[in-house]
């Protein structure tokens, strides 16, 4: 079996057709995922009808989901719901309330767990209920963005490291940690430039979690972090999602961005399971 795998930008983003992802799918063809996935860092499903327990079976073949906890809705559960809904009423949540707050920092450019010891391969997301207009989600290339580098920068870059932390860049939008929520979370340190295992391609661990180079100090740190964010914009792939969506984006070498919808007046329900670095991509037998 071959997919149909049709690009969506250049060297970026693919639409991928020819195979029904809520079923058992054979080694071979996850394979082709898998080098599709290489290849375009955010692959795009169309019609592909999911509910928890299709979109946990579809997960395990890139790894072990992370298990919701502290601000997560749903807490203890492999998914992380992007939704004005609320989980016990199905009511649509006021845009006064925190919950809604603490989502605007979603439409700032980021990488899914980058602020985590161990971060991801990758996210799922699914869309189950989707507003009539709005609400796209963006994505831009930090793989094009490093290799549009000079080789003397890309050698300088290679030996930076980069603290990142959910409680800078939430702060960003004037959200604030209760003192409990915020205690149960880390600064984690990770390798700026990064290395796919499957083509040898490099691309640049960013995004609005990044707070600061290690060693830098703070203006010269700002400088270059928003210059390379600045250079991955200049490729940008803008989701319109359709009910039974389902994207699935490298947070290696990808960061993305919610936009707006009129959240008072329509409902939107997305579930996301991500992807743990650690353990990824089980055998293919």
């Amino acid at each position: 079996m071959q997919l149909d795998v049709t690009a969506l930008t250049p060297g970026f983003c693919a639409e991928i057709d020819g195979v029904d992802i809520s079923k058992p799918i054979a080694p071979e063809v996850r394979k082709e995922i898998r080098d599709a996935f290489d290849a375009y860092s955010v692959l795009v499903f169309h019609d592909q009808p999911m509910d928890d327990d299709t979109q946990v079976a579809f997960s395990r073949y890139f790894g072990s989901a992370e298990i919701g906890g502290g601000a997560n809705p749903a807490v203890g559960t492999p998914f992380s719901r992007q939704s004005n809904l609320d989980i016990k009423t199905g009511e649509i949540i006021p845009s006064d309330d925190r919950r809604m707050h603490y989502q605007k920092g979603n439409m700032l450019w980021h990488m899914d767990s980058s602020f985590k010891a161990d971060s991801s391969l990758c996210s799922i997301l699914t869309a189950r209920e989707v507003p009539p207009e709005g609400g796209n989600t963006e994505f831009a290339s930090t793989r094009l963005a490093y290799e549009s580098l000079t080789e003397d920068e890309k050698e300088k870059l290679e030996v930076l490291e980069v603290d990142h932390d959910i409680r800078f860049s939430r702060g960003l939008t004037g959200y604030k940690y209760d003192e409990a929520a915020g205690k149960g979370f880390i600064t984690a340190r990770h390798k700026l430039v990064r290395t796919n295992p499957g083509n040898g391609r490099k691309s640049l661990l960013i995004g609005v979690h990044a707070m600061a180079i290690v060693g830098w100090d703070e203006g010269e740190s700002r400088a270059l972090l928003d210059d390379l964010a600045a250079r991955a914009e200049n490729v940008i792939y803008s989701h319109k999602w359709r009910n039974d969506d389902v994207v699935v984006w490298d947070n290696q070498a990808a960061v993305h961005r919610a936009t707006p919808f009129d959240n008072t007046r329509y409902r939107r329900l997305m579930q996301r399971t991500t992807i743990a670095l650690e353990g990824a991509w089980p055998a293919m037998d």
